[in-house]
């Protein structure tokens, strides 16, 4: 992560970055929140479904992480007083998660937690970019990004492995735009 925060340009001089680990006060501020929010609530964040249904999770078979997973981001987001986070269309309900714990949590303890707003890319494609595997997201946890980080060859094996068209078998056979995950990159890329 931090190569990638450092492709993209963050100066060590003017950003700190950290282990998130070695940070023992956002694990007291998610105990905090998480008792300040419903696993109910958690439940209805579409990006939690989203997550839970790629994973093929049904009933009681879904993992406790995934509804502590948007406390947790709650923590990383207010901890260090975020005014705004920059990120995809998809991660607008966990912010509106942090909104609320925000609030909930000044009334009960103290005003201190700046509600942060979110950043979406000018660009309305880059908003939710499919992941490299066609898959409806761009996600770590699923392994089907493009690191800022990847060197030459480790990107052309991600762009060679996309999906593409499989009705396009020969040279000569029409190709079809829609569906086609590497069509969705060209206007971000341009």
């Amino acid at each position: 992560m931090a190569l990638d925060y450092l492709a993209a340009g963050l100066d060590p001089e003017k950003c700190v970055l950290f282990i998130q680990s070695q940070i023992p006060e956002l694990a007291e501020l998610t105990t905090y929140l998480m008792n300040l929010v419903s696993v109910s609530r958690v439940q209805r964040n579409p990006t939690v479904k989203t997550e839970v249904k790629m994973r093929g999770f049904e009933g009681e078979s879904i993992p406790l992480g995934f509804f502590c997973y948007p406390v947790s981001q709650a923590a990383d987001i207010t901890l260090f007083k975020a005014t705004t986070v920059p990120a995809g269309e998809d991660q607008e309900p966990m912010l509106e998660v942090t909104r609320e714990l925000v609030r909930r949590f000044n009334q009960i303890y103290a005003p201190v937690l700046v509600e942060p707003n979110i950043m979406l890319p000018e660009n309305a494609t880059a908003r939710r970019l499919p992941g490299t595997d066609g898959k409806e997201k761009m996600s770590k946890s699923l392994g089907n990004c493009i690191y800022l980080s990847d060197d030459a060859d480790t990107v052309w094996q991600k762009v060679r492995s996309m999906y593409t068209d499989p009705t396009h078998i020969n040279l000569n056979d029409p190709g079809h735009v829609e569906g086609n995950a590497v069509f969705t990159y060209l206007p971000v890329l341009a």
